[in-house]
């Protein structure tokens, strides 16, 4: 008896000193991938940097600084993450927390708990092998691409200004900016057909953003001896026959097709610019695949941005000046409401400002569980995100819960849109102060000025607010057939 439980207990003090071994091996290898990485995405982001700085024509090489760029973002990313998982932050959940507790403390971690975030380090651990083979394999590639780049002229630096405030400058699109300026400094020796670029993509995505940068580079600015901007309208309304007189140099169209494509009046405005010219280009700017086949050249199609490189964009919008590494608090909320935004320009904005000027965990936790709140009613209602719904014109539910003191109300948010110059004095009342608890006008329908960009072409966005008038419980079964 005695020889069995000596057996038995040599065998499970060995099994001990084995699973030690390999869990410090494990922590070791993974602290020589995060160094690794940290290696290679300092490598890569000297090269992207010096890209940038060059004027690049060819297209395989546009292709590939973009799959570098997706790499540092990712890179990035990845690390942030494990840094957060490593400090044991916890995920916030809806149905973990009480919305009548007026303490929104961060609750302890329980056994379960603990067990999802051992399992969600097992699998980040993986990810983090799979990014370092990736970024590995982008710095083989790279070899070739260096070479080639000293060939490529470089720009004119920029003030260094334009990079210290995010939201006073465009963020990414470098590769899609450098393709429009390549097709609109570049003259055709046939001259028996207009050049016509469109550039699509969703609403909101920053395709006049794109334009009205490109066209204030200086090298873009002295090449076009006039530049005319028109909306579709304008086409329909022949305004471009009182603009576009007749004069020697290079012109420069740009048509906003907000809406679809009267055929008649593009057909007219086509032909009237169908004359021998030396450089005369046309950009297209429109949501509609029917915009995409009006063009000469192959379209420019924005999309949102990744996950990986949202999430740097709204950092940077919510922590400014701090440095997220000393708060991982709120690095950690920070990164899930990020998750929440679904790549949302507009929101990263509002959001991020009403952040930085609050950064304390308890504030953040509430916006937070706003928003997850609000997303989770809509896709449980409607199967879809509040922002595709507002993209739609669709009016979206919306609890207002002041972040800092105020009541509860209940409204209907509906018409986002452009301020245009026709509407006069904008509304007072700012979505910072409404979620804020700013003072909240007595009418039952009231405008709120959402956003003001701070970068061309300097949009003002407005959206109605209607206070929604209590209403009967309808049953889980009626409201399911609805």
């Amino acid at each position: 008896m005695e020889v069995l439980i000596s057996a038995v207990a040599g065998d499970l003090i060995s099994r001990f000193i084995s699973f030690l071994a390999q869990s410090y091996g494990s922590q070791t290898c993974e602290e020589d991938d995060r160094r690794r990485v940290e290696h290679l995405l300092l490598r890569i982001q000297i090269v992207v940097e010096e890209a940038e700085g060059r004027h690049i024509t060819n297209r395989g090489m546009f292709l590939q600084l973009k799959a570098l760029i997706e790499g540092v973002y990712l890179g990035y990313y990845m690390l942030d993450r494990l840094k957060l998982e490593s400090l044991g932050e916890e995920i916030v959940d809806v149905a973990e927390v009480s919305h009548q507790s007026q303490s929104f403390a961060v609750s302890t971690f329980n056994t379960a708990k603990r067990l999802r975030f051992h399992a969600a380090g097992t699998k980040s651990t993986r990810k983090l092998k799979g990014v370092l083979e990736c970024l590995e394999t982008k710095i083989t590639d790279m070899r070739e691409f260096v070479m080639l780049l000293g060939n490529c002229p470089r720009l004119p630096h920029q003030p260094y200004s334009t990079y210290m405030y995010i939201d006073k400058c465009m963020f990414g699109r470098h590769i899609e900016k450098e393709q429009l300026i390549n097709f609109l400094l570049y003259d055709s020796h046939d001259f028996t057909d207009l050049s016509i670029l469109p550039i699509i993509g969703p609403h909101r995505i920053g395709k006049k953003t794109l334009v009205q940068h490109v066209c204030k580079d200086k090298r873009v600015h002295d090449h076009f001896s006039h530049m005319f901007f028109f909306r579709g309208e304008d086409l329909r309304k022949g305004e471009f026959l009182v603009n576009c007189k007749a004069a020697s140099g290079k012109y420069l169209f740009v048509v906003d097709f907000s809406r679809d494509v009267d055929e008649a009046a593009w057909t007219k405005f086509r032909s009237y610019l169908k004359v021998p010219s030396t450089g005369t280009k046309i950009v297209l700017i429109g949501r509609a695949e029917q915009v995409a086949n009006l063009g000469t050249a192959r379209p420019i199609r924005l999309k949102c941005l990744s996950q990986e490189e949202y999430w740097y964009y709204f950092k940077v919008l919510s922590f400014g000046s701090m440095d997220p590494d000393e708060h991982p608090k709120l690095a950690s909320l920070g990164m899930q409401l990020a998750t929440e935004l679904n790549g949302s320009f507009l929101a990263a904005n509002i959001l991020g400002e009403i952040l930085r000027t609050n950064p304390n965990a308890p504030f953040w936790q509430k916006v937070l569980l706003s928003i997850k709140e609000l997303v989770r009613e809509h896709l449980m209602s409607f199967g879809t995100h509040p922002e595709d719904l507002l993209e739609r014109n669709s009016p979206i539910s919306f609890t207002k819960v002041a972040l800092v003191g105020g009541q509860a109300q209940r409204y209907l948010v509906h018409d986002l849109r452009e301020a245009s110059s026709a509407q006069g004095e904008l509304p007072r009342l700012t979505s910072q102060e409404l979620l804020t608890g700013g003072d909240i006008p007595a009418e039952e329908m009231f405008e709120v000025l959402v956003w003001r960009s701070r970068i061309p072409p300097y949009c003002d966005y407005v959206v109605t607010y209607e206070k929604e008038k209590p209403s009967r419980r309808v049953s889980k079964k009626k409201n399911l057939a609805l």
